[in-house]
């Protein structure tokens, strides 16, 4: 994960407020990242850090967040 462009939430942050303000009316907003395990693991722990509790691995390889009305989805990549 590269930290040295930003804060990893706070660009979530920023997508989510561009996505909420998108002109399309939509039911569900979804930002789906695939990222290799390592960098899976890197997320996870990153947000864990900033915010004890914010994601729980479950082992299954994917899990989401919710910042404002998006949904961030995070998958490790399969191959």
């Amino acid at each position: 994960m590269n930290i040295k462009k930003g804060d990893l939430l706070n660009q979530l942050a920023i997508i989510s407020d561009l996505l909420e303000k998108v002109t399309i009316n939509t039911k569900n907003t979804t930002a789906f990242f695939e990222v290799d395990e390592k960098e899976f693991d890197e997320v996870v722990k990153y947000l864990n850090k900033k915010h004890e509790g914010l994601v729980e691995d479950d082992g299954g390889g994917t899990f989401s967040i919710l910042l404002g009305e998006i949904s961030f989805v995070f998958s490790k990549n399969s191959v």
